[in-house]
């Protein structure tokens, strides 16, 4: 380590000395008034940035040109009249501007990637977007002298199938009963939902058929069922409708 103190205050700042050569330098700030003076431009530097994005480096070429810029830019500012002064603060001079620099481009390259995500998160979006299409609806009919109504729709959704079940006027199930939805092929029925209606009496279900393609749906029904278990319809038909 370079046996001048000046030398150790970025690293100081940084927190990388180890605890020997912090406390010298620590009895060494207290004496020397250029050190103060560098410390606390440091940390009126660096207080207020928040780093509001996970870093993510901005091109290459982008960092090139902003610190070119920036060492350019502090060689033709240097004037004669200050060579004094230059000369005094010779070991640590070229502390701030590299930090400006480096804190500019930190800045920059949160820019960066906050533009980056909003893009990211457009396209995002817009690949989201899907085209609802309506395969079949069809009004449930009740069984005799009943007034429950109702509809079924089936709507293809991401190239899969959604069935949506919608029910009114139903009477409030008792205990553990539920209504059960069922869909039937060749009259083997398979479950396809389970809902409990509201105190208006209105019930819905959406049920996505993972297996749309392998079956023929023929019916779809509904019935009350003692619990919401059971593989096989235990209830009677309240709705019901062919495909």
């Amino acid at each position: 380590m370079n046996n001048n103190p000046c030398e150790w205050l970025l690293d100081y700042f940084n927190g990388q000395l180890d605890e020997v050569p912090r406390r010298k330098f620590e009895n060494h700030l207290a004496q020397c008034r250029n050190c103060r003076e560098e410390l606390d431009e440091l940390t009126m530097l660096t207080k207020d940035l928040a780093f509001i994005a996970e870093p993510v480096d901005p091109p290459s070429e982008m960092k090139q040109r902003i610190l070119g810029y920036v060492f350019e830019t502090e060689k033709e500012e240097q004037q004669p009249a200050l060579q004094q002064t230059a000369e005094k603060r010779r070991g640590n001079g070229w502390i701030k501007p590299l930090l400006a620099a480096v804190l500019f481009a930190s800045l920059l390259g949160n820019a960066y990637t906050l533009l980056s995500k909003d893009e990211a998160d457009n396209n995002a979006g817009e690949k989201r977007e899907t085209i609802d299409r309506l395969q079949t609806s069809v009004a449930l009919k009740p069984g005799e002298g009943a007034a429950f109504n109702g509809r079924a729709t089936m709507v293809e959704k991401n190239d899969k199938t959604e069935m949506i079940i919608q029910a009114e006027n139903l009477e409030p199930p008792e205990g553990s009963q539920v209504y059960q939805v069922w869909l039937l092929e060749k009259g083997k029925p398979y479950r396809a939902g389970t809902f409990v209606p509201n105190d208006d009496g209105l019930g819905a279900v959406t049920y996505h058929l993972d297996q749309a393609g392998e079956h023929e749906w023929d019916t779809v029904a509904i019935t009350l069922e003692p619990s919401d278990d059971s593989k096989i319809p235990k209830g009677d038909i309240i709705l019901s409708s062919e495909l």
